[in-house]
């Protein structure tokens, strides 16, 4: 497969890992789940949805293999440019989903997450207290109003910083590709299969 389809395959896992992140409010019941559990899924739901486009892009570009011979260009260079497109495709799928949650949840479900975050903040600040009561020295704890603050919905103008977020995230998802595909043309013998 070439680089276009084997970035969109790993683009739509880590498009479903962004909803699920994005929209988790519509499927967890903080009544129901653990607090220890909330309280990491709000604390790292950032970071798992970076970690998992980079990771799902740099699969990508591990997998892809040029398709199209150009005449009198490189394997080495044709290799680089598919890994660095594949990765990119993983991490513009989830950008764009990402905005579209961002747009939904600041509109369409703005009442269901003031919903989620009154619910979810008890939990939260419980655990965060069981936590620093096993703490000789604990760091000043956040209050209540902090957390549910910070669990409220986007607001509209938060969508120029999610566009923003788009293209931040290609370059680097598009340079651990482009790293993939270096470290990969180095590793390679000459007798490399050569493109389809």
């Amino acid at each position: 497969m070439g680089p276009l389809r084997i970035g969109f395959f790993y683009g739509v896992i880590a498009v479903v890992v962004a909803l699920a992140a994005d929209l988790r409010f519509l499927f967890l019941d903080p009544q129901t789940v653990p607090d220890w559990i909330l309280a990491a899924i709000e604390e790292f739901r950032t970071q798992l949805v970076l970690t998992t486009i980079l990771f799902f892009g740099i699969l990508a570009a591990m997998s892809t293999q040029p398709t199209r011979a150009e005449p009198g260009v490189p394997y080495r260079s044709l290799l680089l440019r598919d890994c660095v497109l594949a990765a990119a495709v993983v991490a513009v799928m989830a950008g764009l989903t990402l905005f579209a949650a961002t747009a939904l949840n600041a509109t369409v479900f703005a009442d269901e997450i003031r919903a989620y975050a009154s619910d979810a903040t008890p939990s939260i600040v419980a655990y965060n207290e069981k936590v620093a009561g096993r703490l000789q020295n604990p760091p000043p704890l956040p209050p209540a109003s902090e957390i549910e603050a910070g669990l409220q919905p986007p607001v509209l103008r938060d969508l120029g910083r999610s566009l923003a977020n788009i293209v931040l995230r290609a370059l680097l998802v598009g340079t651990a590709g482009a790293v993939v595909g270096l470290i990969r043309g180095r590793l390679g013998t000459p007798g490399d299969p050569k493109p389809r």
